[in-house]
């Protein structure tokens, strides 16, 4: 009798490991999955608040300001919003654009041009994951031919195989409105101020 025993207690031991690990793994999943969920959810709700923001009404003040919201809306462009989100957003985006800018290319051609780019990020895995206005101490703004221009940086940092960073410098003219609009924008290198 003794001998059955010991290898029914066995058995049962064995199984009762089993269905730890198992409940274990399965916590871990749940709360991998709940991140996931949250985390696009989080991203979800700052592209509807993007969406909803009237620019008629609460356009940004400083160049600053334009810089950050231009870098907002290019980081979820670029960090996996759905594709029905991307049209949208990129209209958006187009508003904070100087016409002299947005003569550069209808917007048909922007939105191809934009589907390209972000179909070759995801092609290649890369992400904006953050941005940051930097470098206020080199902020400038100036009078050119009688119009007003401003400068304005922005840092991004991207995942792909490893973390690297971009930096942006916009290059923005008040409009007839009296409103920061982004001219254009360059990369600088790391070493560069």
């Amino acid at each position: 009798m003794k001998k059955t025993k010991k290898p029914m207690s066995a058995i049962f031991t064995l199984i009762s490991i089993g269905a730890v690990i198992l409940v274990m793994v399965y916590m871990n999943q749940s709360k991998q999955a709940d991140k996931l969920k949250e985390t696009s959810l989080e991203k979800l709700s700052e592209v509807e608040k993007l969406l909803e923001l009237d620019l008629d009404k609460d356009y940004p003040q400083t160049p600053r300001d334009v810089a950050k919201l231009h870098g907002d809306m290019t980081r979820l462009l670029y960090s996996g919003v759905e594709d029905d989100e991307i049209k949208d957003l990129a209209i958006k985006i187009r508003d904070l654009y100087d016409d002299e800018f947005l003569n550069t290319s209808s917007e048909e051609q922007y939105l191809t041009n934009l589907y390209t780019d972000i179909a070759l990020w995801n092609r290649v895995d890369r992400r904006i994951e953050y941005n940051l206005v930097v470098n206020e101490e080199d902020e400038e703004i100036y009078e050119l031919d009688g119009k007003n221009y401003a400068t304005a940086f922005v840092s991004f940092t991207i995942t792909e195989k490893g973390q690297t960073s971009e930096l942006r410098r916009y290059i923005m003219r008040k409009d007839n409105e009296d409103k920061w609009k982004v001219l254009g924008w360059e990369y600088l290198s790391d070493s560069q101020d």
